[in-house]
């Protein structure tokens, strides 16, 4: 019984010694738990808010994607927007000057006429007046959906700034069979999400 617990104390000595000789660099422990350390405390006291993100881009396009780290996108945004304007621009003009010139025609006045359209009849001016409007009208729609798409990509997005896309999420497929007495064995597919 005393050359037992003898071993047993020697085993455990060893086992101690063991642990013992290994050695902790103070440095790397400051340099890798601190800055983590930070940013939990930052996170725990100023959540990503998606409310936020989504008053930004309404009242400025793009600064809710500022807000959510995608700067990326602004110039898209802007891109969009401005080429909006700048067809609703150009058909606003072509619309008016075509108003200006049918208004004159139908009025029966000569003075002011465009003398490049000459040739026109009448109902071409009122078609090119229209297809004008269209457009601009058109040019409109396409801005404020550009507008609208940069508040639900901000909010979407904002919602989405702290999911959680690791490898420790996972899919396994997995083929199975059940073997049956009195029929033939049922073959299938099982599914198992591994979740953290």
């Amino acid at each position: 019984m005393t050359l037992r617990k003898f071993l047993l104390s020697i085993l455990c000595l060893s086992f101690a010694l063991c642990s013992l000789g290994q050695t902790i660099d103070n440095n790397q422990i400051k340099q890798d738990t601190i800055p983590s350390i930070t940013k939990e405390i930052i996170q725990k006291t100023k959540p990503h808010s998606p409310g936020r993100a989504t008053l930004y881009s309404t009242f400025l396009p793009g600064l809710g994607q500022v807000y959510n780290k995608q700067a990326w996108k602004i110039p898209i945004i802007y891109g969009g927007i401005g080429t909006a304007v700048g067809f609703a621009i150009y058909n606003y003009q072509g619309s008016h000057k075509f108003m200006t010139e049918y208004r004159l025609r139908a009025n029966g006045i000569t003075e002011g006429r465009n003398p490049d359209y000459a040739n026109f009849p009448d109902e071409s001016i009122y078609n090119l007046y229209y297809a004008y409007e269209k457009n601009f009208e058109l040019s409109i729609f396409a801005g404020a959906a550009v507008y609208i798409l940069n508040i639900v990509d901000a909010m979407v997005y904002g919602h989405l700034f702290d999911y959680d896309i690791s490898p420790n999420l996972s899919l396994n497929l997995t083929p199975y069979c059940l073997p049956s007495i009195n029929s033939k064995p049922s073959f299938g597919l099982s599914m198992r999400f591994n979740l953290k």
